[in-house]
């Protein structure tokens, strides 16, 4: 059964006027999920242990979290060359991820809107129209990790901010 989160529609439907209207290259799709303010250190590492189980066995395999002061980041790298040719096409993929975050193990995933600032076109200028997909879409054909290959974790020093707060 699919929990209904509506903040990731809103954000889709935001991203209407927010994107850009021509082509654009994408670099990865992020979303995070929120470290409760009375975290301690083996809360939080709990948190991330369940966090990376769940991902590993998602469909879509996330490349990396980072783990911030109150929220942890997941990304999904791309696959190769991804770019969506319209404002349409966009939010048409940015749909396929709202649904997959909905329909994740993983409670209260939510979108992150700054990767729509991600702007590697200048990579994908670089490389012939063959190795480019115009038609992207969420899953593990285009995005994230390879079979076997680990999610990262980045910033575990956060967990001795954690430690002095707790103790």
């Amino acid at each position: 059964m699919m929990r209904k989160n509506n903040t990731n529609f809103k954000k889709v439907i935001m991203a209407l006027t927010k994107a850009r209207s021509d082509p654009n290259a994408i670099y990865r799709l992020a979303a995070s999920v929120s470290i409760p303010k009375e975290s301690c250190p083996d809360g939080l590492r709990r948190q991330i242990k369940k966090l990376l189980k769940d991902l590993e066995l998602s469909e879509v395999r996330a490349n990396r979290i980072n783990i911030h002061d109150n929220f942890i980041e997941i990304e999904w790298y791309t696959k190769g060359y991804q770019m969506v040719m319209n404002r349409g096409q966009y939010v048409g993929l940015l749909l396929e991820f709202a649904e997959f975050l909905n329909k994740a193990s993983i409670q209260d995933l939510i979108i992150i809107d700054t990767f729509s600032d991600d702007d590697p076109e200048n990579i994908v200028r670089c490389v012939s129209n063959d190795l480019v997909n115009f038609f992207p879409e969420f899953n593990s054909t285009c995005f994230g990790a390879k079979d076997r290959e680990t999610i990262e974790v980045m910033n575990l020093t956060l967990m001795n901010k954690y430690q002095e707060v707790c103790n």
